[in-house]
């Protein structure tokens, strides 16, 4: 039983830990009052690999466990007052391994973003954003779809002035993450991201970022369990093309950096397609 509950826990982190988690998955610039932004990000993961602990390498999974992912998450944010936006995000997924197969919604998350440093003329923009996530994710799925924990996030997003054609980002997050029952508590987690944009033109710019998670032992009884920990690393190369002026389209893929990652199940890859939409 003890042993289920920490690859479950493994499994459910799988696709969450490829991209940042939308705390911190947005620039430092916030939308007008009375503006809504529509998102919707689509991805493509495989897990291949897992960690061999004992000689510090990744082996290759049986094909009868490899897990196929695909997720559809649905994002809607409202600005009421000036540098406030309040966001909704809801997650569908698919998992499939060998026979098995879920299909559901995953843990809902409500976002609260804050532009603190948000003047024109500052040559640095902050945003502070928070995040709670309550358990949504069906707890019968022969998959786990989401860890169905009660998580709470803080994190901080620092964008620079535009030099040129660059702009630069870095973001931070922390997640105190909560309970999957009464004995077992998920490891907290640590996130990160570096990112370089490249305005190749009004229509269309291009992006280069680093980004990774670090999380903590899972805990049962309070004991931390051995060889639980994660650490996933990676880089990311994509495009935000503007065919209007309210739509964004962001093709993208994640290629994972195995030689500074550690821990559970790994895709070697992951294909994201992302439309955001801001109402004038």
């Amino acid at each position: 039983m003890k042993k289920t509950l920490i690859l479950t826990t493994i499994l459910a982190a799988v696709v969450s830990s490829l991209w940042s988690t939308p705390l911190i998955w947005r620039g430092a610039s916030t939308i007008k009052p009375m503006q809504f932004i529509i998102e919707a990000d689509f991805a493509y993961s495989k897990t291949t690999k897992t960690y061999n602990w004992t000689d510090k390498k990744w082996d290759t999974l049986t094909s009868k466990k490899q897990t196929t992912t695909f997720s559809a998450t649905t994002m809607g944010g409202f600005s009421p007052f000036q540098n406030i936006e309040l966001c909704l995000i809801a997650p569908l997924v698919s998992k499939s391994q060998d026979t098995l197969n879920s299909l559901g919604m995953g843990d809902f998350w409500f976002n609260l973003r804050y532009g603190a440093l948000a003047g024109k003329k500052m040559p640095v923009k902050l945003t502070l954003s928070g995040a709670l996530v309550v358990p949504a994710a069906d707890k019968n799925a022969k998959l786990e779809l989401d860890d169905r924990t009660l998580d709470i996030g803080l994190g901080a997003i620092l964008q620079t002035k535009q030099l040129g054609k660059v702009l630069g980002h870095l973001r931070l997050g922390y997640w105190l993450n909560g309970k999957k029952n009464d004995t077992t508590k998920v490891g907290d987690m640590f996130e990160y991201v570096a990112k370089l944009d490249y305005n190749v033109t009004k229509e269309i710019m291009s992006f280069i970022q680093i980004a990774g998670t670090m999380e903590g032992k899972t805990k049962i009884k309070d004991k931390a369990q051995p060889e639980t920990e994660k650490d996933r690393h990676n880089f990311t190369i994509g495009a935000v093309l503007k065919p209007v002026k309210i739509l964004s389209v962001r093709p993208k893929i994640l290629v994972s950096l195995p030689f500074i990652s550690k821990g559970g199940s790994a895709a070697p890859f992951s294909l994201g397609l992302d439309f955001w939409v801001i109402a004038p």
